[in-house]
């Protein structure tokens, strides 16, 4: 018996050390703390002193972007007035995407990574608010209404066309456009109530490997005398990983002779807005850390390496020690910001089901 005991903590070790290296490679890709694009033309006195000042106003504009992207606006009036000499703190690495000089001038497109531990510690050093929790994303449907008629799957949804065109996984909640699938019609059909398609929903969003559906209806329509337009927006985002339902309306009205894509531009731009700014607030972070006894439960070694890998690399968790271990749970006691809550719903966006009432964890079915 003790040798089959030993033998199994040989084979458990051996596979992390086999699992390591991808683990690392899995866990930099798609982090909030890598702010990609970020474009740069600086002209001076000689190419490597242009550079010089680009380097420096792609880090300030990383840190801006990246603060936007965790804090809400509230917020963000606590960080306005920090200088390029801190955000230099923060800076990990920069990555050069691409780049031209010429004598005088230096053009760019740079990533600029930032250290999450360091990022993060200001913050709740600063009693800052701010979310890092990124969601899984969302499914858009984007109807668009003018002249009576409904358009969705059609090509002639310049709507929906946008988004196909123009996707963006930036901010906490990348917004996922659908190519129009077989499945996709049968699964929602625009012209009946959206509340006898929820269950139709969930299928769909599950279908797209996304946390929930977002349906944007842009209704265009025009005064008397056609003079000016207006284009009315109806959002409702519909979630399948316990949070809330939310709405939102907005009007965009232009003179018609001003009409141009720059419009449907501006609103996705909005729905993008809205999208992020109901995620902060809901998942907002304070700096009071809550420490929370949690049973995990796995099948196998690989279910347990999946699921510590994962709880690793969550910016909402300090840090966990495994208290108890044995084939098939181990005891773990976690050091988290938030609340269980938030917990939850972060381990949700990791395929990983957390019971409130038995604080008990396991990846998803």
């Amino acid at each position: 018996m003790k040798y089959n005991f030993i033998k199994f903590f040989i084979i458990f070790f051996f596979i992390i050390l086999l699992n390591l290296k991808g683990s690392i490679s899995e866990t930099l890709q798609d982090k909030i703390f890598e702010v990609k694009n970020i474009s740069v033309n600086i002209e001076s006195t000689s190419s490597s002193k242009a550079k010089e000042i680009a380097l420096l106003e792609a880090q300030e504009k990383g840190f801006r972007n990246l603060m936007n992207t965790m804090l809400l606006e509230s917020e963000y009036e606590k960080i306005e007035s920090i200088g390029i000499e801190k955000i230099l703190e923060f800076v990990n690495a920069i990555e050069i995407q691409s780049e031209k000089t010429t004598s005088r001038k230096y053009i760019g497109d740079l990533t600029i990574i930032f250290s999450e531990d360091k990022i993060l510690r200001y913050l709740n050093n600063n009693n800052i608010k701010y979310t890092s929790l990124k969601s899984k994303p969302l499914l858009i449907l984007p109807i668009y209404k003018f002249a009576g008629v409904t358009y969705l799957w059609e090509e002639k949804n310049i709507w929906r066309n946008i988004w196909v065109k123009n996707s963006n996984n930036d901010g906490l909640i990348p917004i996922k456009s659908s190519e129009g699938k077989f499945s996709d019609f049968i699964y929602f059909n625009q012209d009946q109530a959206v509340k006898k398609n929820l269950k139709n929903l969930e299928l769909l969003a599950k279908s797209h490997n996304t946390t929930g559906v977002l349906i944007a209806i842009l209704k265009k329509k025009y005064n008397r005398d056609k003079s000016k337009m207006s284009f009315n927006l109806n959002l409702s985002i519909y979630r399948f990983d316990g949070e809330e339902t939310n709405t939102f309306e907005d009007t965009i009205e232009i003179y018609s002779n001003e009409y141009s894509d720059t419009i449907l531009n501006d609103a996705k731009n909005k729905v993008e807005l809205f999208v992020n700014q109901q995620w902060k607030a809901a998942n907002v972070i304070t700096s009071q850390k809550k420490f929370e006894k949690v049973t995990v439960l796995f099948n196998d070694l690989n279910d347990w390496i999946n699921i510590k890998k994962i709880i690793s690399n969550m910016p909402i968790i300090d840090k966990f020690n495994v208290k108890n271990f044995s084939r098939n749970k181990a005891i773990i006691f976690l050091s988290f910001s938030g609340n269980l809550n938030q917990l939850k719903v972060a381990f949700k966006q990791s395929d990983l089901d957390f019971n409130l009432n038995s604080k008990k964890l396991n990846l998803a079915k």
